[in-house]
């Protein structure tokens, strides 16, 4: 491609755009390479030495456009953004934090910084090393993962013109920044007569240490305290301004402004209060870091110890500030020393390094924002909380109203990415937030603390929410899976049982398992899963109806030794009248292989089973299927339709197997639906039997005679001649049996 380049017309523009190609290209991956053509990569390169030759004599160039290989030769992942300006810190950085603001991914990004001697008329004459450069240049190509629409490509071009000037403003006003900084500390110091000694000399020292590479400089501002003819007024100081608050007009102090004209809080604020001030903007950085910038101002004294004044600078704490403890940073060791104290600590002792650790977690900017009494009554209730376990909830409102911080400590095994979703929600409608920012600190300690704040949009009150509320609605949010089986358990067991069940049986529960919260059910299938283990058959059946959703009821099959064969068990089911609209099977972790197989059926009416007696009649029968005591057929549908058991059952089915063999005229199915159809017949005839031959009732012939009415009256509704004579034949049987082999003990009928 370089000798292509070099084969091209005008030796020197050549030359230039080699060492350009070269300086733009040098970084690309191997990945790019092989997506890449030599002819895009050409273009591209053609392309961009083109646009920052284009710049000629301005401070910067921007473009904002989609490429496509038809007009500029090349092909992107998405929108491409060019910038091309004279090199400075945070360039690279704050356009990057700009796209990522906005939801782009950066997929591309070349950004070399190269010698430039241009002509007198900002034309590009040669192109040298950036080390060798007196001169330099950054250009910055980005591309990002979609391609956007024209007017958002418009906006974004604007945008970052924006943050090029703010980028130059704070990078041209460094030094007379850090100069206000020093200036900052001479009106500290000048303060004593209004503030004691100790608190001046540590605001001394923390703006000092800003300057050790631990602040950013953004921007600076003054502001005086005026004595008007119709009282007391403020206004920022004309051509005070540095950095992204050089222009005054912007601000809301650019006219005189009476106090009077203020809320009463924000008068309070001006004309009261500590040496330092710390806060947090609305507004968010556009140089460097995409964040909400920090205020520090310090008040300006007279010699008589009046307020005249404020000194305010903001910027961005740095990494290398965040990154050192707490205990040796200024101001926040005097609030720790200030924290020992109050509540008497004895150095090296547990309580002494608890409140330490605790202090060291909380996020910088929380330490700063809050006064030492604040700070002491967080860490006292975390401190608790340590001790004593549970949940606790912990609220500070900013001084000046801008946001809210909610400080959440809870057990560990509770804390999870959801829960910090489901809080960010609550507090951001409980508190009226537009954004909400947070910090997670784990430690070594059993519990999580995280630390939210809300910010709220300039004259938005912040609702007067009560700890006590909040901390309620957090309980209820953090509750777990096990908490709330702990509650149900103990409601049937009583609470000693239910503490025994749950170390037992929760852990066994497959995550998927724990969505289900009808707790009916899922204590029905702990207790099950308990009479599991002491039972020698390997397998139990279960039977409940659903409180809640679909309104199934649910057949349960436990059993060890592994899954269940569907078609084993469904035929089943079926035999007893009940339609299976799912099954879900779930693993129980440890040994023995068990398995809950999870049925859920509707009965031939598609409603749930009434259950009651019912259930019992129900689990029976699977049961004695599954053992072999019982067959499974059409017939055991009378378990779901009237009040006979499967035991009973036999009966009818001996007396049809018997009627089949005298007259082949009906099939066992249609025998079956016969007395299916008249439930409450079948049932009578098994009465009528039972009174007959079990030697336990000894009912008289008059008892019997009247079930027999009872029969005939009831024959007299069947509407189908073939079904009247099939439970008519059934009933001459019975009275034809002179004896029954069905009551001697383990003797099948």
């Amino acid at each position: 491609m370089l000798a292509r380049i070099a084969r091209g017309p005008g030796a020197k523009r050549a030359e230039a755009l080699q060492v350009f190609a070269r300086a733009l290209l040098r970084r690309l991956a191997d990945e790019d390479l092989e997506e890449i053509t030599t002819d895009e990569l050409l273009a591209l390169a053609t392309s961009a030495f083109e646009f920052a030759d284009s710049r000629g004599l301005e401070r910067s160039a921007v473009r904002v456009f989609n490429a496509d290989l038809d007009d500029h030769g090349y092909r992107c992942h998405g929108t491409v953004v060019e910038v091309a300006t004279d090199d400075s810190p945070f360039l690279v950085d704050s356009i990057s934090e700009e796209l990522t603001a906005r939801g782009l991914t950066i997929k591309r990004l070349l950004h070399p910084v190269i010698g430039a001697i241009r002509d007198e008329h900002g034309r590009l004459v040669k192109v040298l090393s950036g080390r060798q450069a007196e001169h330099r240049e950054s250009f910055m190509h980005f591309e990002v993962d979609r391609g956007l629409a024209d007017e958002v490509n418009a906006d974004l071009e604007a945008r970052v013109r924006r943050i090029l000037l703010d980028v130059s403003l704070v990078v041209r006003d460094f030094d007379p920044m850090q100069d206000r900084v020093q200036h900052m500390m001479e009106l500290a110091r000048a303060a004593e007569v209004r503030y004691p000694t100790e608190a001046v000399e540590e605001v001394v020292k923390f703006l000092d240490w800003l300057l050790q590479l631990n602040f950013v400089l953004l921007g600076y501002r003054e502001y005086e305290l005026l004595e008007t003819e119709e009282g007391r007024a403020i206004q920022a100081v004309p051509g005070s301004g540095l950095g992204i608050l050089s222009d005054v007009d912007t601000s809301t102090f650019s006219k005189l402004t009476l106090l009077s004209s203020l809320s009463p809080d924000i008068r309070d604020r001006i004309e009261d209060g500590e040496l330092l001030i710390y806060s947090k903007t609305q507004a968010y950085s556009t140089v460097h870091r995409r964040a909400r910038m920090d205020y520090i101002g310090v008040r300006k004294i007279d010699a008589d110890g009046a307020i005249v004044g404020e000194a305010r600078l903001i910027g961005l704490f740095t990494s290398k500030a965040y990154m050192e403890p707490a205990a040796k940073t200024p101001l926040l060791h005097h609030k720790l020393e200030q924290l020992i104290s109050a509540e008497d600590l004895i150095p090296g002792s547990h309580d002494y390094k608890a409140v330490v650790a605790l202090f060291e977690s909380f996020p910088k900017d929380e330490l700063f924002q809050a006064s030492a009494e604040e700070i002491r009554r967080l860490v006292v209730g975390l401190l608790q909380l340590e001790k004593h376990g549970g949940i606790r909830v912990l609220i500070r409102r900013d001084l000046y109203g801008r946001n809210v911080s909610v400080v959440v400590a809870l057990p560990r095994d509770r804390f999870n990415a959801d829960l910090r979703k489901r809080l960010q929600a609550l507090f951001l409608e409980r508190f009226h937030g537009t954004t909400i920012d947070y910090h997670l600190s784990l430690g070594e300690t059993e519990s999580a603390r995280i630390f939210f704040t809300i910010h709220v949009a300039p004259g938005v009150p912040i609702p007067d929410v009560r700890y006590e509320e909040l901390e309620r609605e957090v309980e209820l949010l953090a509750r777990t899976w096990e908490d709330d089986l702990l509650e149900a358990l103990s409601e049937r067991v009583g609470p000693g049982r239910a503490v025994a069940l749950l170390d037992e049986h929760a852990p066994r529960f497959p995550d998927y398992y724990k969505s289900n919260d009808d707790w009916g059910l899922v204590v029905d299938d702990v207790l099950m899963l308990e009479r599991l283990e002491a039972s020698t058959e390997g397998f139990l059946v279960g039977l409940g109806n659903e409180s809640k959703g679909e309104r199934l009821t649910r057949v349960k099959l436990y059993k060890t030794g592994g899954k269940v064969d569907l078609s084993d068990f469904m035929p089943i089911l079926e035999a007893l009248g009940l339609r299976v609209v799912e099954e879900v099977p779930t693993a129980i972790e440890g040994e023995g292989r068990v398995y809950i197989h999870d049925f859920g059926v509707l009965d031939s009416r598609g409603a749930v089973l009434e259950l009651g007696e019912a259930a019992e009649r129900v689990t029976d029968t699977i049961a004695a299927v599954w053992r072999g005591e019982c067959d499974s057929d059409s017939l055991n549908r009378l378990v779901t339709l009237s009040s006979l058991t499967w035991w009973e059952i036999r009966i009818l089915r001996a007396l049809r197997n018997y009627r089949m063999r005298v007259s082949a005229r009906y099939t066992e199915n249609y025998r079956n639906d016969a007395m299916a159809a008249y439930p409450s017949i079948a049932e009578r005839l098994v009465r009528m039997f039972e009174a007959k031959f079990d030697p336990v009732r000894s009912a008289t012939e008059a008892e019997v005679d009247e079930i027999r009415q009872a029969i005939h009256q009831d024959l007299r509704d069947v509407a189908s001649l073939d079904q009247d004579n099939i439970l008519r034949h059934l009933l001459g049987t019975i009275e034809a049996i002179v004896r029954t082999n069905v009551y001697l003990p383990d003797r099948p009928c």
